[in-house]
């Protein structure tokens, strides 16, 4: 019987594809499994803007209370604010998306999108040596 050696594809940080598997972390995934491999953008969160608003409106509080007494939700009201800000202009996240028999899972998050599509070419490489 041919036994089939294991040959490194790749190995970065905690991942590693070789021609019989994929490991990520402490997750690993038989390359006989993965069907396709692919990049995918997550979509951005509007939460932030739930954030804004509120500091809008503790801005608005303070600002239109006559006793003073709430005169630290402006300050808080101004943070909320700017966190939002801060969380709504961050950079994307890239995501390696692999078909299984199952359906699709995101295995790695990233925003470093040249790491994400050297895992996804790496992943493709170990497909083609398995059909090939």
């Amino acid at each position: 019987m041919n036994e089939v050696k294991e040959q490194t594809i790749l190995q970065e940080g905690l991942v590693k594809v070789t021609n019989l598997r994929t490991i990520i972390g402490t997750q690993t995934f038989s390359i006989s499994q993965i069907k396709s491999v692919r990049v995918t953008k997550q979509a951005k969160s509007y939460r932030p803007v739930w954030l804004a608003i509120l500091g809008v409106l503790l801005i608005l509080w303070a600002y239109f209370d006559e006793t003073g007494g709430f005169a630290a939700f402006f300050a808080i009201g101004i943070l909320l604010i700017v966190a939002a800000m801060a969380i709504f202009m961050a950079r994307p996240s890239y995501a390696v998306q692999i078909g299984i028999s199952i359906g699709e899972l995101s295995i790695l998050r990233s925003s470093n999108i040249s790491f994400i599509q050297e895992i996804v070419k790496a992943i493709n490489n170990a497909i083609a040596l398995r059909d090939g």
